[in-house]
């Protein structure tokens, strides 16, 4: 699995860059009262964050904020606890989805992430109703015009004297843009919350105790690649008689064999009976307050999910070749597809703690905290190489003799826990009235104990295999355990000067040392580093007025010591692919201008522009007895320049919005022979107001109907001349299609 993780976003970089309070530690606990539990209910995203959050790939998971350093998922809390520990192979949208069930949700910076939890990147933070004196019930519908249909119901309310419930249910039923054959839905998720909180010693503590059951079975990934004709400049065209993200890729059947790598069994089933997760979760809350501008909070959350995921990726063609129908023996001539299917079997168990002390004093703003982060693994990834045509609910072919091939020739495993014990301390110091400090220094004591598999991978490979070395000795795949213990830190500094009560001068500078997560030792070998290291910095001016708010500032990031896993194709089409080990790092440095204007009552219009350079430095790999060097290449899926207008008005009962972003060219692979030109992302919105109790809304996705590629194109990353390329198929992930999302809110 290619695990990939600089620029400031634009909603963040706005709200860093305030002139008085700006990277303010979030407050745990407003008042632990009555009054706090019943805050008004804003489960809209916070402010102006609904731009940052929309995902034009994917409707089940938060939208990626960029940093210049490409990121595989976004950091997840709710009640200041991770959502789950790593995303892999147990992801976030088996725990999390955005309903009702939260009071609220925003989000959360780049030193909040690296200083309270130790990760990388801009974060999303949430938080769950709690119940309050006053019975409270909010209920919302969605549709779309392919069918999709989203059930999602909050109550809560008053228990008995001091103690409050909330209850919830998340239904989503979507088939997504095309008619899957052998199911009815891409995504088909539901969520289960109950919650009990009591108040106690004259209303300065909370305990609050949540339970949750999850089911889903994400087709998402897997149903997101299409079959396109590449011209050789950054240009596709839609190949004859396929629709892109109006028609499926998935294979008609839905059927899928493999060979269990755990045990060797070999095994068949429908994909979307395979992708199926379920998960339960307990949560316990106690906060605090001690007066005096003095609260603590204790948080406590254990989770267990079990379960597949699926990919199947899309791994190069037979142009003008022959094979049978796998379904009736008829002669097939034609294009081929060549396929990866991959079966992600996890057991994962996730215990997590949290104790946060804070105190205000009147120059400091104080964060005292320990976390403890424990997650048990055993993960088993088979693969399977098949064959289709190129079109429309393709039928499988039997290609060579085989319809499935190389069976787990690619395929992970590791076994194993992981511990995170950190101590952390974060304060905004107002040195003086014009000048002002926030920083924050975490330690964390790593360790990872894994089994994992050092054999090389070969046709129905699988643990307890047979087979015989290059030196003709007999050998059995087994696994090997290894343990690795060692220090993560993180350190953060952002100093602001005002020069006048208005403008002034804003910086950040992040190190975080990280050690790997068990997910790297899924392949063949260690990874060739223990740790990486990041810095993420920036340095700019602001100006704020009651017209327009602006951050123009420097941005610079850097990692090192990457190890990453891929599956590459050879030029000769008789060679399987192999699953490869890669060492490489990551340099940028940007400029970036955030916007947030309000020129009259009820308008704001944000805008944002960033220049960015992300190259790789020292990548390098060996496949195919051919040492490949992809050093000083531009890092693949990121654009150099990036530009977001969103304008927003409100009248009356009326709300209209919409939010632009443009991505200029980005490679589809890493030696940058294949790229994708600029495309803009579009999305726009309404809301009106009936009554305090019922709001309508419409949104609109990709409301200009844009087409095309984007993301990477697998099995592409050994092409080195992509103009040989012109004119020739391949296959990869789209932009979401026109998509029109009709709702309604009813708060009771």
């Amino acid at each position: 699995m290619n695990k990939n993780i600089f620029l400031l976003s634009s909603v963040l970089m706005a709200t860093t860059a305030t002139a008085v309070r700006a990277n303010e530690v979030p407050t745990t606990l407003a008042r632990v009262n009555s009054s706090y539990i019943q805050k008004e209910d804003t489960t809209e995203t916070a402010g102006n964050d609904h731009g940052v959050m929309l995902n034009a790939k994917d409707a089940t998971e938060p939208r990626q904020v960029e940093i210049g350093l490409p990121m595989s998922y976004t950091a997840v809390t709710v009640d200041g606890l991770p959502a789950v520990f790593y995303y892999w192979p147990n992801t976030t949208s088996n725990h999390w989805r955005g309903e009702q069930l939260l009071a609220s949700q925003g989000l959360q910076n780049i030193s909040t992430t690296a200083i309270r939890f130790g990760e990388i990147g801009y974060g999303v933070d949430s938080y769950m109703e709690r119940g309050g004196e006053t019975f409270k019930g909010k209920l919302k519908y969605q549709t779309n015009t392919f069918g999709a249909q989203n059930f999602d119901i909050n109550v809560s309310g008053k228990l008995a004297k001091k103690t409050y419930f909330t209850l919830s249910a998340y239904q989503n039923f979507d088939p997504g843009t095309f008619d899957l054959k052998f199911t009815n839905y891409i995504d088909r998720a539901q969520f289960y919350t109950a919650g009990i909180t009591h108040l106690f010693h004259q209303d300065k503590g909370r305990f609050s105790l949540y339970y949750k059951f999850t089911e889903t079975h994400p087709l998402t990934t897997a149903a997101n690649y299409a079959p396109f004709t590449y011209d050789g400049n950054g240009k596709i065209t839609e190949v004859k008689g396929f629709r892109m993200g109006r028609d499926s890729y998935l294979p008609v059947d839905g059927i899928m064999e493999y060979r269990d790598v755990k045990t060797g069994e070999l095994k068949s089933g429908n994909l979307y009976d395979i992708s199926k997760t379920k998960t339960h979760e307990g949560t316990a809350l106690l906060d605090y307050d001690f007066g005096n501008a003095t609260t603590l909070a204790l948080k406590a959350k254990v989770s267990t999910s079990k379960g597949n995921s699926v990919d199947q990726l899309t791994m190069g063609f037979y142009e003008d070749a022959d094979a049978t129908y796998a379904d009736n023996g008829q002669a097939f001539h034609g294009n081929i597809q060549r396929r990866l299917s991959q079966i992600n079997a996890f057991t994962v168990t996730d215990a997590m703690f949290v104790a946060e002390l804070q105190k205000k004093t009147a120059n400091h703003n104080w964060a005292f905290g320990l976390n403890e982060f424990y997650s048990y693994i055993d993960y088993a990834r088979s693969t399977t190489q098949y064959y289709h045509e190129v079109a429309p609910n393709p039928r499988k072919l039997i290609y060579n003799g085989q319809e499935y091939a190389n069976l787990n020739g690619s395929s992970e495993y590791d076994k194993g826990n992981e511990n995170k014990l950190a101590a952390y301390v974060n304060d905004n110091w107002y040195i003086t009235p014009n000048f002002r400090m926030g920083y924050g220094l975490r330690l964390e004591m790593f360790n990872v104990g894994v089994d994992y598999i050092t054999d090389g991978r070969f046709s129905d490979f699988h643990i307890g295999a047979q087979y015989t070395d290059e030196n003709g000795k007999a050998q059995t795949v087994g696994t090997t355990h290894h343990n690795l213990s060692g220090l993560n830190y993180a350190v953060s500094v952002s100093p602001t000067y005002n020069l006048t009560h208005n403008f002034g001068f804003t910086g950040e500078i992040n190190y975080l040392k990280q050690y790997r997560h068990l997910e790297a030792y899924s392949g063949t070998s260690l990874p060739y580093y223990d740790y990486r290291p990041f810095i993420l910095g920036r340095a700019g001016i602001f100006y704020n007025s009651d017209f327009v708010n602006l951050v123009s500032a420097f941005t610079y990031a850097r990692r090192t010591n990457d190890y990453g896993r891929m599956t590459v194709m050879s030029d000769n089409p008789n060679e399987d692919p192999v699953m490869v080990g890669s060492s490489s790092g990551i340099e940028t440095m940007g400029w970036t201008t955030d916007a947030m204007f309000s020129p009259f009552k009820g308008f704001k219009f944000h805008a944002m522009f960033t220049y960015q350079n992300p190259k790789y430095t020292g990548y390098k790999f060996e496949a195919f007895n051919k040492t490949y060097d992809f050093s000083d290449k531009t890092v693949t899926k990121q654009s150099k320049i990036l530009i977001e207008l969103d304008p927003s008005y409100t009248y009356d009962r009326f709300n209209v919005w919409a939010s632009f972003r443009y991505f200029s060219k980005q490679y589809a692979n890493v030696g940058n022979s294949v790229y994708f030109e600029g495309r803009w992302e579009t999305f726009a919105g309404a809301s009106y107001k009936y009554n305090k109790y019922l709001t309508f809304n419409v949104n609109l996705v990709n409301f200009l109907n844009q087409t095309g590629a984007q993301g990477t194109i697998p099995g592409s990353d050994l092409i080195t001349d992509g103009s040989r390329y012109a004119g020739t198929l391949m296959a990869g992930n789209y932009i979401r299609p026109f998509t029109v999302e009709i709702g309604a809110k009813l708060n009771f």
